[in-house]
């Protein structure tokens, strides 16, 4: 008997692809149901992942590991996002990372994911941020948009979308840290930063045939980035224009989990090695990537 999808969705870009597939007839095709809603928060997320009470979602590639290894019955089926972060000056700001010495910059949410990346990119690039620069922590994306934009700092550390809201408010794209990544590590400009997840026990068959349609779901999001930001606005609460422009600056494709492995794990690494709770339990095993076995 077919099982219903229970499709969820953070109010994030991404959810413009989940919105998008729950669309598709192929899964009208091959489940009982299928329903999408969006979470109000990460606490809903949780929640849901944890009581199993979600089927198909996209969520930060090392909160489904740090799933994983506390047991929830979860798999990665692909990567979808790529990279989301630039720094975002108050005023035009050229020369790089040596721009940045001596200026106050605001970083969210210390020790996660933005922080942690910007942190390590910077200390590749020879600044140190205890001496060189003044970081301001703020506990919140808006917090840091805001400060930046009133010149309370001279930069920001900021994500898609809150970056692209930034621009259209007056601020200017200082450093691209997919470009920084490639130019100081040494690898693509992309780093796995969110995936799809799906239930550990779906069929073969099921895993294929969502992966099918997520990857329609992406090509045709990056395809028509102003009709994705006009069913993006409601979900996300900002103006369709905004949308279009965050989704024209991340980085998106589609790769299979197993295939993305490689990249995970060195991605897992560099987290860790500067904030080792953002993949609570290390490296997950092979399980973890197999998503279609």
């Amino acid at each position: 008997m077919a099982r219903a999808l229970r499709i969820r969705a953070l109010q994030v870009p991404p959810s413009i692809i989940l919105a998008r597939a729950a669309q598709d007839r192929r899964l009208a095709d091959s489940f009982s149901d299928v329903s999408f809603a969006t979470w109000p928060d990460a606490k809903a997320m949780r929640a849901d992942l944890d009581t199993g009470a979600v089927d198909l979602c996209i969520i930060p590639t090392n909160v489904a590991a740090a799933l994983y290894n506390a047991g929830t019955p979860i798999r990665l089926l692909c990567v979808n996002v790529w990279g989301i972060l630039h720094v975002m000056s108050h005023a035009r700001m050229t020369g790089g990372w040596s721009a940045l010495r001596r200026k106050r910059i605001a970083v969210p949410l210390k020790g996660n994911m933005p922080d942690t990346i910007f942190s390590t990119l910077a200390a590749c690039a020879g600044l140190d941020l205890s001496a060189d620069v003044q970081v301001v922590y703020c506990d919140s994306y808006l917090a840091a948009q805001d400060a930046v934009l009133t010149g309370a700092c001279d930069a920001a550390v900021l994500p898609e979308p809150v970056a692209s809201s930034a621009a259209a408010l007056g601020g200017f794209r200082a450093l691209d840290l997919q470009q920084e990544w490639a130019t100081l590590t040494g690898r693509a400009p992309r780093f796995p930063q969110a995936g799809t997840v799906i239930p550990q026990d779906f069929s073969s068959a099921d895993a294929s045939s969502i992966l099918a349609v997520m990857d329609d779901a992406l090509g045709w999001m990056v395809a028509n980035p102003d009709a994705a930001g006009a069913l993006g606005a409601p979900l996300l609460g900002l103006a369709a224009q905004i949308i279009a422009d965050s989704l024209r600056a991340t980085t998106w494709m589609s790769m299979d989990a197993a295939a993305a492995r490689e990249d995970l794990e060195y991605f897992y690494g560099v987290l860790t090695a500067t904030s080792p709770a953002l993949v609570d339990g290390g490296l997950p095993d092979a399980g973890f990537y197999n998503a279609r076995a």
